[in-house]
């Protein structure tokens, strides 16, 4: 489905004829619905209206057009009596005013476009997410979100300047601008950050896009004073109505899974996913040693436990941990008590900061005695005893 605001503009481009014009939105309304209402005069005078409202003043714009041409004796453009009818009959214009077109849209794209990559801005973004949502759930459609930011930006910029920065935004907008549908909205979201909405489109499908989109940045370094720096991204993909039908909690779950996909190691497209851990961890605010093993002399680093199960430990720590890198990490459990030691490999590594690093560690408990599998076991079901026995 097409922007509907595009879809306006390339109506009123086309059909110049008042009557033929409205036919043609009277003929459009059922499959879009309302909404189609609220982009007309959304493109028409700059009026954000709900659809249901526009339908209503759509509706009633008509009947004052027919009544123009008969008290005129002519036909009447469709943009003077939509200017009348919002000027002197329903009062949504204050203090109309005469703009050529041309410099209206060129207003127009300047408000809505990103002035770097030239794909929609945030706030575009944003207005044309309520709409495919609103619509996706009228017609009981699917609707994808892929989030995608570029790997390393701070690099480089560090390395080799925000000139080259801007070079890597552009070129990964024109990317994603080529690779996706003319149906799909492509913005830049903020920063290295990009958004891809796709209508109609299943969890697999959207995958499959952000794919093509990875492997082909992943094909396109950047080339300065003779040097060809690499380029990739990574990826998050949530999905309207598999994962949430909450417009807001979509958008957050697509977020996350480019956490998931930094974390793995990078350049990859990952799709969100609900983890159930609720009953198989509980969250610990205790210090941890951890140091990496088969290394001579490795450096020993404290950080703070933050969640443990039977089949992991989630502590922060100053410094990433490399994906993989096999450690062991010490625990204070409990005062006055032998610290636990756990063996296992880095699985997840989240940045939140220069010195503030989330890590995600599997427990190999092949390496480790059989009383730290114990010992875990019961600090979780004294926690589940304790939330029981809650009022």
């Amino acid at each position: 489905m097409k922007n509907l605001n595009d879809l306006i503009s390339q109506l009123r481009g086309k059909v110049s004829d008042g009557e033929e014009f409205m036919k043609e939105i009277n003929r459009l309304i059922p499959e879009y619905g309302p909404e189609l209402c609220a982009a007309n005069f959304a493109v028409a005078a700059g009026l954000d209206l709900p659809p249901e409202t526009a339908l209503v003043h759509w509706n009633a714009l008509l009947e004052h057009y027919k009544e123009l041409c008969q008290t005129l004796g002519r036909k009447v453009h469709i943009i003077t009596a939509t200017c009348d009818y919002l000027h002197f009959v329903a009062g949504l214009l204050g203090r109309p005013r005469l703009v050529e077109v041309g410099s209206y849209q060129r207003i127009v794209n300047e408000s809505i476009r990103d002035s770097l990559t030239g794909l929609a801005n945030r706030t575009q973004f944003t207005a044309l997410y309520d709409q495919q949502i609103a619509l996706a759930r009228r017609y009981g459609s699917e609707l994808s979100i892929l989030f995608l930011d570029i790997d390393n930006f701070k690099d480089i910029n560090d390395n080799y300047g925000h000139i080259v920065g801007d070079v890597a935004l552009k070129t990964v907008a024109g990317i994603i601008n080529k690779e996706k549908r003319d149906s799909d909205t492509a913005a830049r979201y903020g920063g290295e950050e990009f958004v891809v909405m796709m209508p109609h489109t299943s969890n697999i499908s959207g995958y499959v896009l952000g794919e093509r989109i990875r492997r082909t940045i992943e094909k396109t370094p950047i080339c300065h004073n003779h040097l060809r720096i690499p380029l990739t991204i990574s990826g998050g993909l949530a999905s309207f109505p598999l994962n949430s039908q909450n417009p807001r909690d979509l958008l957050r779950m697509a977020d996350d899974a480019v956490y998931l996909a930094k974390g793995a190691g990078k350049n990859i497209i990952a799709l969100y996913k609900y983890e159930k851990r609720r009953y198989l961890r509980v969250g610990i605010n205790m210090p941890v040693l951890v140091q990496e093993l088969n290394f001579q002399a490795a450096e020993i680093y404290p950080g703070i436990g933050k969640d443990i199960g039977i089949g992991g430990l989630l502590f922060a720590n100053p410094v990433a941990l490399p994906i993989g890198a096999q450690i062991k990490v010490s625990v204070s459990m409990e005062e006055d008590a032998a610290p636990l030691f756990l063996i296992g490999t880095v699985v997840r590594v989240e940045a939140f900061g220069p010195d503030h690093f989330d890590i995600g560690m599997a427990i190999s408990f092949k390496e480790m005695e059989k009383s730290a599998s114990k010992r875990i076991g019961d600090l979780l079901r004294q926690s589940e005893n304790e939330d029981s026995n809650q009022p």
